[in-house]
């Protein structure tokens, strides 16, 4: 019973708190791959010797809906106009949208929150590029042999915002991609009224 109040709590309780939309854009980036895959010499954009840290540009839009101050529902949708290996790809993303708040971190400044829900990751194959490999405990080739795609459904997305008045924020998006890659974005987000 208690854990049915707390669930209900967090769900329903909005204490003062508006509920509403935030949307937000952001252009990446940074991709941080710390499990050596043997694909490290296809980096196009490696900042380092090791070529496990390297630039991509990308598109990602946020768009949230707060159902109080602890919780709501997050859509991300990023495109990589050219992933670490000069490729296009896509991420798309749907989760419970968990706040700071929950953990009562009460600076009206500073938010952060983590998405968790399903994730589909794809890109344009890389077998078109002599020398690399499909690592099929990371990512799958479809049938049509054009795209490379993996499905999870425990993805998550990390943000953190900075809020210069009390609607807009400086705002990064990372991506935990346990164990292949980690990606940071940064952009600009927006409460809606």
């Amino acid at each position: 019973m208690k854990k049915l109040f707390i669930i209900t709590f967090i769900f329903f309780n909005t204490s003062g708190y508006t509920q509403g939309i935030t949307a937000g854009i952001k252009l990446g980036g940074i991709g941080y791959h710390p499990k050596p895959t043997g694909s490290e010499q296809f980096y196009k954009y490696a900042l380092n010797k090791k070529r496990n840290l390297a630039l991509f540009r990308s598109i990602t839009f946020c768009f949230s809906y707060d159902f109080n101050e602890f919780i709501g529902i997050k859509a991300v949708q990023t495109l990589l106009l050219k992933d670490c290996a000069n490729k296009f790809a896509g991420v798309s993303h749907l989760g419970i949208n968990i706040h700071d708040r929950l953990i009562n971190w009460t600076n009206e400044q500073y938010r952060g929150s983590f998405s968790f829900g399903p994730l589909f990751y794809y890109r344009k194959n890389w077998n078109q590029i002599e020398g690399y490999q499909t690592d099929p405990a990371f990512i799958q080739l479809s049938q049509n042999k054009i795209w490379e795609r993996k499905f999870v459904w425990y993805g998550g997305q990390i943000q953190l915002d900075y809020f210069t008045n009390n609607r807009d924020a400086v705002s990064i998006n990372i991506l935990p991609g346990y164990p292949y890659i980690y990606a940071i974005s940064a952009g600009y987000s927006r409460r809606i009224p």
